[in-house]
């Protein structure tokens, strides 16, 4: 099939190279800061794990290319996919309004965006508005199918999903985008169908049920060091138990993201849109923001309210592993409270240290390393802020004799508190380790 992608960027490029994987012709159109002559180069403007390779071999074998006319991608695609982020809706319309004026045949639009509730039957009456008022007939369905990729995974959250949300009335439309999807849904068929705008609807609600299950397993965690409790001995009973499960059920200091926190707030607008108060929301929002500082807040009472000259070295800038991204990590909110009272931070990340030193900009009072240990010299403490692999397993005699203080502040409870008494730590976690 011809496949046409409106957005470069995460969701659409793992959308345009795995339909291309599949067989389909794609065209990918940047609607965003992207450029298609450096995406057909391989220049992407993320860093997935994975994402280069796919695209670079699907270029080569000709079933993905690259355009900045949206009049080719037009006339090009059979079916149109929708695949940019939230804040770009100003470009999902202007689609609309190109395919209503330019289109010559039956459309099929696939909005894989978390836009607000109503937008898949507001731009199918759009279309077919456009279509009437140029005197064509041809037939227009918009279905919502909305993305659930994640960061650092997002291959093989699209090539293997646990399920597809499919919004569509259109039972011609429905059948075409099962087949387009049967590649992926081979195995049980994990197609959901249902209306778009319950689509759409599940898409938010997912991601705010995630936020709480956090926010909630950080209150607990949170309280459970007082009473000489340890999070991860909970944490084993909570998940044991088959209606709660494991996932996401692990304590911390928040969770960050340009979407995640983005698209529960976009609910509670929602709500409250209709006269509603989304008070459970809203708490869980603010409670995940005060999360993000609970390594700061502890590593304050610790050296007795003041920071002023000491080193602290922080692994894990990313929100996630895995990624390159820095925005609202908890990374950021710490570094600026840690600067704000007086601290030295010597940061590294894996991959994360670019974005941070594009956020960060002329700003004093961090340093980026780019070897793990060389954080540690002379440090009066470690935050680790993100749980990549590579910090799981450290060299604990090596870490003990480059630091000045041997004080760890675990913010994804990666460590094992009695392996770090050992070796001569004084350890913090998120209700594990010490209390302070």
């Amino acid at each position: 099939m011809r496949i046409t992608v409106f957005g470069c960027e995460l969701s659409g490029l793992v959308t345009a190279g795995s339909l291309a994987h599949t067989g389909n012709e794609v065209l990918a159109i940047p609607v965003g800061k992207a450029k298609a002559e450096e995406l057909k180069q391989g220049l992407l403007p993320r860093d997935e794990p994975g994402l280069d390779q796919l695209i670079a071999s699907q270029v080569k074998e000709g079933r993905l290319d690259f355009s900045h006319d949206w009049s080719e991608g037009i006339q090009h695609g059979e079916a149109y996919f929708l695949s940019m982020p939230s804040w770009r809706a100003d470009k999902a319309e202007l689609v609309i309004d190109a395919i209503g004026q330019s289109a010559s045949k039956d459309v099929l639009v696939v909005n894989q965006s978390t836009f607000p509730i109503g937008t898949a039957d507001r731009f199918e009456a759009s279309i077919k508005l456009a279509f009437a008022q140029r005197g064509l007939v041809a037939n227009v369905a918009v279905a919502s199918m909305p993305e659930f990729i994640s960061e650092g995974s997002a291959i093989s959250d699209f090539s293997k999903p646990s399920r597809v949300v499919l919004g569509c009335h259109n039972e011609g439309a429905i059948a075409l985008i099962k087949d387009l999807m049967r590649p992926f849904n081979h195995v049980t068929d994990q197609v959901k169908i249902m209306s778009t705008r319950a689509a759409e609807y599940t898409k938010y609600a997912v991601n705010a049920l995630l936020a709480t299950r956090i926010s909630l397993v950080n209150e607990l965690a949170n309280n459970a060091e007082h009473f000489n409790i340890d999070i991860e001995e909970v944490r084993q009973g909570l998940g044991s138990d088959s209606r709660i499960g494991f996932n996401y059920l692990f304590p911390g200091c928040g969770f960050g993201g340009p979407s995640f926190a983005a698209d529960v707030q976009a609910l509670v607008g929602t709500f409250e849109s209709k006269g509603y108060d989304a008070d459970l929301l809203k708490a869980v929002l603010q409670n995940n923001e005060t999360q993000k500082e609970v390594m700061f807040r502890k590593a304050w009472r610790f050296f007795k309210n003041d920071l002023r000259g000491l080193k602290v070295a922080v692994w894990g800038l990313s929100f996630k592993p895995n990624t390159a991204t820095v925005d609202n990590a908890p990374s950021v909110k710490t570094i600026e409270a840690l600067v704000a009272q007086g601290a030295e931070v010597v940061a590294y990340d894996p991959k994360a240290n670019s974005a941070f030193k594009d956020y960060w900009g002329d700003q004093s009072g961090v340093t980026l390393v780019t070897e793990m240990y060389d954080a540690l010299e002379q440090a009066d403490a470690l935050m680790v802020l993100t749980e990549w692999r590579r910090f799981w397993s450290p060299d604990y005699v090596r870490m003990f004799e480059l630091m000045k203080r041997p004080i760890i502040f675990d913010g994804r409870n990666i460590y094992e508190h009695e392996v770090l008494v050992d070796h001569g730590f004084r350890h913090f976690g998120v209700g594990r380790g010490e209390v302070v």
